[in-house]
């Protein structure tokens, strides 16, 4: 195999694939290895740890057709280091030998054959749907966060994917929170509810955003009975489902409230920031109360204390609700500065916080008990 290529077009290629790059790829040597393989002028470039797969395609001069097995963090090191401006011609030899050439460094590393390495299923097209790329990156950067990231209850580090009744829906919770986007944008064949792991679906997010796709641009889904797949023009994502079965959420969702307030985003971000500062790490409580026009929050911990006010338009009896501040300030980095609406019936009652303008989002809050 020989290929020439510019140094920056190699970087944002790998750059794409090396998300797959995990602790659990160290106990097999090959799967330190990316597959480079060249196709339609072009090389393929694919990376797995077996959770999760992710094949991208980089625009390249072919002089020779072949392919090789390549350790990702050695080569992505050598073309980082490369000069900026001179070509880079890859050359494999037939002990698989890998030469890198750039104006007048040469290097020469080991590689492994492409028999050696995980073969890496097509996307599913059989049942497949598709959603527009922008709307899917902000349905998953509104609940990702709300996913738990412990190991202990695995059903729950993954976002439910949803079809039913016309309405696809993104639901992600941790067990204290609950995230709900949903779109009526998207027209799939049959209802399904599957979890898909939060690790494949922030790259896919990510790719998205940095990738500058326009308006036009979709995402095709395909599903089988254990694995799903995203392509996006000529890159594919590929992964394992989650088995276990997702909590019914629906029975959390509080269908009446007492008390609703409308709060200002960047007000709310500020005070909540700087509550967050004083509050116990181990308990991590802010206590918000609502009182004639104005919020008053708290916080204190062993060696400090903290209040301040904002105003809101609230007419009623005092009310007062503690949460943890993370909660607030995640929902916060997502909405920006637009309005908020909390409602609320209980000091001990799930909370539904809504951003204006943005009807297909609901999040739930736990609040903590208050010593």
């Amino acid at each position: 195999m020989k290929i020439s290529s510019t140094r920056e077009n190699l970087i944002k290629g790998l750059q794409t694939i090396q998300a797959g790059v995990s602790s659990k790829t160290g106990t097999i040597p090959i799967l330190q290895n990316f597959l480079m393989e060249t196709e339609d002028k072009g090389v393929k470039v694919v990376f797995t740890d077996l959770e999760m797969a992710i094949k991208h395609y980089i625009p390249v001069n072919i002089k020779t057709a072949g392919s090789i097995t390549v350790p990702i963090k050695k080569f992505m090191e050598i073309v980082q280091n490369l000069g900026e401006t001179a070509e880079v011609n890859i050359s494999v030899d037939e002990s698989n030998r890998i030469s890198i050439l750039s104006g007048k460094a040469r290097f020469k590393m080991g590689g492994a054959p492409k028999n050696d390495y995980p073969v890496i299923p097509d996307l599913d097209e059989n049942d497949s749907f598709t959603v527009p790329a922008r709307v899917l990156a902000e349905m998953i950067s509104s609940t990702i966060f709300s996913a738990s990231t412990e190991d202990d209850r695995h059903f729950l580090n993954g976002l439910l994917w949803k079809y039913e009744k016309d309405t696809f829906s993104l639901v992600a919770t941790d067990g204290r929170r609950l995230a709900i986007a949903s779109s009526k944008k998207v027209k799939a064949k049959k209802d399904f509810k599957v979890i898909v792991p939060s690790k494949i679906l922030g790259e896919l997010s990510r790719f998205i955003k940095t990738a500058g796709f326009d308006d036009k641009e979709t995402v095709t889904v395909g599903l089988s009975s254990n694995q799903i797949g995203f392509k996006i023009a000529r890159t594919v994502f590929i992964s394992r489902l989650v088995e276990g079965n997702f909590p019914a959420y629906e029975q959390i969702v509080p269908k009446t409230h007492e008390i609703e307030i409308k709060i200002n985003a960047e007000a709310l971000l500020g005070v909540t920031k700087r509550a967050a500062i004083c509050s116990n790490e181990r308990s991590g409580s802010v206590k918000y109360t609502f009182k004639n026009d104005v919020l008053v929050v708290n916080s204190s911990s062993q060696s400090m204390d903290f209040e301040d006010e904002i105003p809101v338009e609230y007419k009623g009896k005092d009310f007062q609700i503690s949460f943890n501040p993370k909660f607030i300030l995640d929902i916060l980095k997502v909405s920006g500065e637009k309005e908020l609406s909390a409602e609320f019936t209980t000091p001990s009652t799930p909370a539904i916080v809504k951003v204006k303008g943005r009807e297909d989002l609901i999040y739930i809050i736990m609040p903590l008990r208050t010593q």
